[in-house]
């Protein structure tokens, strides 16, 4: 599966991708350096160029999101 700039990811994605924990992205949102996510009744989702902008913007490489 290979993820577009508006493919929508959510926290398992983030952590298994990036090695963090979801408290620290939580965190990050508080901070203001990650978007809050949008809601979907209980679910909260990112959009992927959110993410991949704010990993970027972390100085850590992207791993292939196929």
């Amino acid at each position: 599966m290979e993820l577009r700039d508006d493919s929508l990811v959510d926290m398992k994605f983030m952590v298994s991708d990036s090695g963090f924990t979801d408290r620290y992205f939580y965190k990050q949102i508080q901070k203001g350096n990650l978007p809050p996510p949008k809601k979907y009744g209980r679910s909260s989702r990112w959009e992927y160029k959110d993410y991949k902008c704010w990993k970027q913007s972390c100085g850590q490489p992207m791993k292939s999101a196929a």
